[in-house]
């Protein structure tokens, strides 16, 4: 069959985009079975770049020093909104050691909306850049522009609303008939709750390096997309992508905050052209926690109304978020729409413009403020209704995607729930509210999931075997800390039957032109894994047709495990070297394609939080005893690291519920805790015992792995579950998350 182009869809944090996908015969591989036991798939493995990581050897973009490279700093406006009324750009130019000086309105090389403003609309906005010989010129540059503004009111959100300063339209989503199927209830629940700006705080800043050669740029990027990068930094600079080189080799996490080029490679590039000089630009702790981005504040109210027997017949939503100066709406509204079969729905949201950076995501955006907010709603149904809030849960599952009408490619909530409630103890629960000898007030609450995570194609791999049966894959990957070059290893090792030391993964670089997704969505693994497959089979069947030469046995009687070359009959066992040997120079190589997604079909992600809780009435402080985290994400290609990112989003989702919160002084508009002093993410001490599992069974709908992504479910449901366990324990229902000292004081008073 030749190859032939077929239109599929990608979809992106819940955005849905048609592409055409290259479809190859050769590509095609048979999905392994739903529950199949292999030798490396599904079993733990450490991570290729542990050592280098933990061992300091790791060279992050903010390490990249190239011989004449220059540092740059960005002057930011000190509020939230300006006009510049004065620069001594002259005087900066002449400061010893700078090497440039770009201020608003110089001719630059760069096309599309500018990067720097005189007019700075929100709090940090970049005004001038500096690059100088050292930090410290660079430092006495930017002090030199010595600017003067013309300040302005910042702009609010209850303002906002008032005058409907829109980002762009409010978005109504309706469903059959919800004033009807409200007033039809037995029962009906009203919640109004805040949930926190909430800023990503990777470890490694936001920061860029660029080098021009001729008319050639590289750059060294900490971003989740480098092939975004690319796209980026070729359409500025007018050249063709070939001419721009984006290395992301390593990257100190970014939770949904560099995608793309961003601010800092644009001005390095910019910076780097001016000067014939590498420029490095990297965002200091303070720049990073008010500029890098955020979650944003919602205030949402929850309308539910069901029977008496708790099937809902009713759902409605109205949802404020302040955007900041921009970004696309999150789907908030999601949850409300998805996670519970109901009839009648009513959603709204209004995206308020205000004076902080545009938004941007965050760990499974919109999701996270959605789930949290309604899943408080549907304990407090429950509590109405006397029934037991997974039981509630259950009378209200659904098999369909309720939007679209389609069928779930594969769902398995329910066992989540079953798994997660005895794993946590849950009928016990009640139990923990009967008087503590340490005066603890304790609890226990829950929260489902939902999420995407099916990811889609345009996604590709080469794999190549040497005559001593080594294996280099090479993708378009950039590992942001999660270990997915460790499972396309994983992946081509299962695929090959080889041993899993036998085989290398790079990524990082877009040189190769192999492209990959952006690290984002939880799409990595469904999109790049199955064209790691592809690619790993072709090598395997041109082994095997090799082979029946060397051996004289029919390609058809062999097959190839961990390392070794048998015949079906147990006649004939080889080392693969064997076979391989007879190379010399050569090699055998194959290249992979990400297939088209299935039709008929949403693909989602499913699973079910149990947290456990203790509240000292007297000081306010709330201490997270135990969580347990069961995810439906398909097949588990690595159980080491998928623990590992759960783990990492419920303690994450730990510093939602109870301290991170951006807060913004009112007369300026500048955040005032963007330190990590003050801004309090979790800490070691903070870690509850935390119980991971996954149902673990491949998706049979999805392209020959069968796995979805884990990168965002983990952090959705674990807010509303401490929530509700706050509630369960206090039987207080706070207004507001965090669930800081002072504001369980304030709601227990």
């Amino acid at each position: 069959m030749k190859p032939r182009l077929v239109k599929s869809q990608r979809e992106m944090e819940g955005r849905f985009e048609d592409v055409w996908v290259l479809v190859d015969e050769d590509d095609e591989v048979e999905s392994w079975p739903e529950d199949a036991e292999l030798d490396v798939v599904g079993k733990p493995a450490t991570r290729l770049d542990g050592p280098i990581r933990t061992s300091g050897a790791a060279r992050y973009t903010v390490d990249v020093a190239l011989p004449g490279m220059l540092h740059a700093l960005v002057l930011r406006a000190p509020v939230a909104r300006a006009r510049l009324a004065g620069l001594d750009a002259e005087v900066a130019r002449a400061t010893p050691g700078v090497r440039a000086v770009l201020t608003p309105g110089d001719p630059t090389a760069m096309g599309g909306d500018p990067v720097l403003t005189a007019e700075p609309g929100w709090a940090g906005a970049p005004v001038a850049a500096v690059a100088a010989d050292t930090p410290e010129a660079a430092a006495a540059g930017i002090e030199a522009l010595a600017p003067e503004y013309e300040l302005l009111a910042p702009l609010d959100v209850d303002g906002g609303l008032e005058e409907q300063r829109f980002t762009e339209e409010p978005r109504e989503t309706v469903r059959g008939d919800p004033d009807a199927g409200l007033a039809a209830a037995d029962s009906r629940v009203e919640l109004t709750c805040e949930t926190p700006a909430h800023v990503q705080s990777p470890l490694e800043p936001h920061a860029a390096v660029a080098r021009w050669d001729g008319d050639s740029l590289t750059a060294w990027v900490s971003t989740q997309g480098m092939f975004d990068a690319r796209q980026e930094l070729a359409r500025r600079f007018g050249l063709p992508p070939e001419r721009v080189r984006v290395l992301s080799e390593y990257i100190g996490g970014g939770f949904g905050a560099k995608q793309g080029a961003g601010v800092e490679a644009l001005l390095a590039a910019e910076l780097a052209r001016t000067t014939g000089r590498p420029v490095r630009l990297a965002l200091g702790r303070h720049e990073e926690q008010v500029v890098g981005g955020r979650r944003s504040w919602t205030r949402q109210t929850v309308t539910l109304g069901a029977k008496r027997d708790g099937t809902l017949t009713g759902i409605e939503l109205g949802a404020v978020v302040a955007m900041g100066a921009g970004g696309w709406i999150f789907p908030v509204a999601e949850p409300a729409l998805s996670v519970y079969a109901c009839p009648n729905v009513r959603t709204m949201v209004f995206p308020v413009r205000t004076s902080l950076r545009a938004q941007n995501a965050f760990r499974a955006p919109g999701v996270v403020e959605g789930v949290t907010v309604l899943e408080q709603a549907m304990d407090e149904l429950a509590d109405a209704l006397g029934m037991d809030p997974l039981e509630l849960r259950r009378a209200n599952h659904v098999e369909h995607d309720q939007g679209s009408g389609l069928p779930y490619s594969s769902k398995r909530l329910l066992a989540c729930y079953d798994r997660a409630a005895e794993l946590a103890g849950w009928n016990g629960r009640d139990a923990l509210r009967q008087p503590q000898a340490d005066g603890l007030l304790r609890g226990m609450g829950c929260a489902t999931q939902i999420w995407w995570g099916g990811g889609g194609p345009p996604a590709h791999a080469t794999v190549r075997l040497d005559s001593e049966a080594h294996a280099l894959v090479t993708t378009g990957i950039q590992d942001i800390g999660t270990g997915t070059l460790t499972s396309a290893r994983m992946v081509a090792a299962e695929e090959l039957g080889l041993p899993l030391v036998h085989v290398v993964a790079r990524g990082g670089d877009t040189a190769p032109n192999l492209y990959g997704p952006v690290s984002g969505g939880s799409m990595t693994t469904p999109a790049v894994m199955p064209a790691v497959r592809s690619a790993a089979g072709k090598v395997r069947r041109i082994l095997l047709s090799l082979a029946a030469d060397v051996l004289e046995i029919a390609a058809a009687d062999l097959t190839i495990e961990n390392g070794r070359i048998r015949s079906r009959d147990g006649a004939l066992d080889v080392d693969v070297v064997e076979v391989t040997g007879k190379l010399g120079n050569a090699t055998i190589d194959g290249t992979g394609a990400r297939g088209p997604n299935p039709d008929g079909f949403r693909v989602n992600t499913f699973g079910c939080q149990i947290a456990q809780v203790a509240v000292d009435p007297g000081t306010g402080v709330v201490t997270v005893e135990r969580v347990v985290a069961v995810h439906d994400v398909g097949r588990i290609v690595n159980p080491l690291a998928a623990s590992s990112q759960a783990e990492g989003g419920v303690i994450q989702g730990i510093g939602y519920a109870l301290s991170e919160e951006l807060v913004v002084d009112p007369t300026t508009g500048m955040p005032v805790n963007g330190h990590l002093d003050d801004y309090k993410v979790p800490t070691i001490a903070d870690v509850p015992e935390i119980l991971v599992d996954f149902p673990n069974l491949a998706d049979p709908n999805l392209p020959n792995l069968g796995a979805k992504g884990l990168g965002e479910p983990p952090i959705v449901p674990t807010a509303a579950a401490i929530a509700n366990a706050f509630a369960h324990a206090t039987g207080r229902r706070a207004a507001a998350l965090p669930l800081t000292p002072a504001r369980v004081l304030e709601t227990l008073a």
